[in-house]
């Protein structure tokens, strides 16, 4: 018999040997792969605005900067209406739909900045899901897409190749508060680390629909200070911008609303900023810590905070700005700070208010608080207007630019 032979007969009986061995129970078998999660469209047009749904992406927007345009492109085939609306020209904008389901429409001419839009789908607002930058929102303000048109006219708010300043997250904990962990984003000026000077501090409020982070990533508050700091424009100064809801801060974790005026009388945010946000800031930085060198500002909400916390309070404050808001009356809200003109234009080193021409929001409360200045004695900048501008980041980028170099002169 050969080798080959009896090399087969061995296995043969190898095999049979093993399949006569009582076997192991069968393994279940695999569970099927999950399906694809569901694409994440606009909801009631039934599309997918950036890929699929029958194209692949879209380009939006798309920036025409000869003639100061741009064209935005949404995939929604079965939506019946899409509009783009947000921070543009004070008018909403429909849109049209193309046979492969796709709706455009161009914005423009308009002014060289950067603005903010949405679209709104069947009644619901939706986002731009081809464009990455985006303006945060919060609560009953939902984020929005940005988009820039260049020109020469904001150049104060472009990045250029001059010393930077550095953006901080800052967590503590606020006493005021039954010890909630909160944030603060700070700009130091260029050199800051390099050098042992001692700054003036500009705390920056931001406005209802915003966050802490929102004069960093939208107003772009640091490369504005960037900009005039190294044009010798603005003395250099640290930028503090706290979070203005009673809310644990962004990012620390659970979220969750604070019981603010438990915590104590009068108002909750007042308390925070002077007995935490102020000694947290001195204690940590090198600030010139005194009220000739410390202003307070912000805008729309922030402007009633700056002016709920620094009308009474000018002996920790001696500057103050306050962009787009204003009220009625304010003689007889704050009696003490108008009670006494003299007494308040001794202590105030700067108070400055600004608008734009078309706030149909707060454009009277805003003159109305100017003309009780004037008619009050109370020293002040001459009233800022920006023309064309309504209650928008276009003006508080401008006010930005316009204010921070007349502080701490």
């Amino acid at each position: 018999m050969s080798t080959l032979t009896a090399s087969r007969r061995l296995a043969a009986a190898l095999l049979a040997a093993v399949c006569a061995l009582p076997l192991p129970a069968q393994p279940a078998a695999p569970a099927p792969a999950p399906a694809a999660p569901p694409a994440r469209g606009p909801g009631p047009g039934g599309g997918r605005g950036g890929r699929g749904g029958g194209g692949g992406a879209l380009n939006s927007p798309e920036v025409n900067a000869a003639e100061r345009t741009f064209t935005v492109r949404f995939r929604a085939p079965n939506a019946q209406t899409v509009t783009v609306i947000g921070e543009l020209d004070g008018r909403e904008h429909p849109m049209t739909k193309a046979d492969n389901g796709v709706w455009s429409a161009t914005i423009g001419p308009l002014a060289p900045d950067t603005y903010n839009y949405q679209f709104r789908v069947d009644g619901i607002v939706a986002m731009d899901p081809a464009n990455p930058n985006v303006k945060l929102g919060f609560g009953s303000f939902p984020p929005a897409n940005l988009v820039e048109i260049p020109g020469s006219e904001t150049a104060f708010q472009d990045t250029r190749d001059v010393p930077h300043g550095t953006v901080r997250l800052e967590t503590y904990h606020a006493k005021s508060l039954g010890g909630a962990a909160r944030t603060l984003w700070i700009y130091t000026p260029p050199g800051y680390d390099a050098r042992t000077d001692r700054y003036p501090v500009f705390y920056l409020l931001h406005g209802s629909g915003n966050t802490d982070s929102s004069w960093f990533l939208t107003g772009r508050e640091n490369t504005i200070l960037d900009n005039l700091i190294a044009d010798g424009k603005a003395r250099p100064m640290i930028l503090v911008n706290p979070l203005g809801y009673a809310r644990t801060g962004i990012g620390t974790g659970p979220d969750r609303p604070l019981n603010a005026e438990a915590a104590g009388p009068g108002f909750w945010f007042e308390r925070e900023v002077l007995q935490d946000i102020i000694p947290y800031v001195d204690g940590k930085f090198r600030t010139l810590a005194d009220a000739d060198h410390r202003a307070l500002g912000g805008l729309s909400m922030g402007g009633g905070h700056t002016i709920q916390i620094g009308f009474p309070n000018l002996d920790t404050f001696h500057s103050l700005v306050i962009m787009s808001y204003g009220v009625a009356n304010s003689d007889q809200t704050y009696p003490a700070f108008f009670a006494d003109s003299a007494a308040t234009n001794q202590k105030l080193k700067f108070l400055w208010l600004g608008v734009g021409s078309d706030d149909t929001l707060v454009g009277n409360g805003a003159r109305a608080l100017e003309a009780t200045l004037t008619a009050r004695g109370i020293k002040h900048a001459p009233f800022w207007v920006l023309p064309g501008a309504r209650h928008e980041w276009v003006v508080w980028r401008y006010a930005l630019r316009d204010v921070a170099p007349q502080l701490f002169r």
